[in-house]
């Protein structure tokens, strides 16, 4: 298994997801059809697992689609039972209450994630 990078656009997340455990989706999340854009990070993930996975979540925003997308990522993770420890920090703008109670809702779906929560300045 090999790496999955995904240069990121105006209105395209990077992604990058390493088979160290490591993954990351930052940026603006707005795919005309994330469905599309999300096959090959859902095709990876569900062929991965680790011991510990460290997965950081830095959205400025996303629109509804990419939000169900999110969450069937979160839960292929969590329904693979050799994941043993899965640490999601998410992060959010400082004043961005809605990007905070995102992350909050899907701590609540995802209830085997650990969840840690960082705010940044403007």
């Amino acid at each position: 298994m090999e790496d999955l990078f995904i240069q990121g656009t105006d209105s395209l997340p990077t992604v990058s997801l390493k088979t160290t455990g490591e993954l990351k989706i930052a940026g603006r999340a707005l795919p005309e059809d994330a469905v599309k854009f999300f096959v090959p990070i859902l095709d990876w993930i569900t062929g991965f697992s680790a011991e510990e996975i460290n997965i950081e979540i830095n959205l400025d925003y996303f629109n509804t689609s990419v939000s169900k997308q999110l969450l069937d990522f979160f839960k292929i993770i969590e329904q693979n039972r050799a994941n043993k420890v899965v640490n999601l920090k998410w992060m959010y703008e400082d004043g961005d209450e809605e990007m905070l109670e995102s992350g909050e809702l899907y701590q609540e779906l995802v209830p085997g994630f650990h969840f840690t929560f960082h705010k940044f300045a403007e």
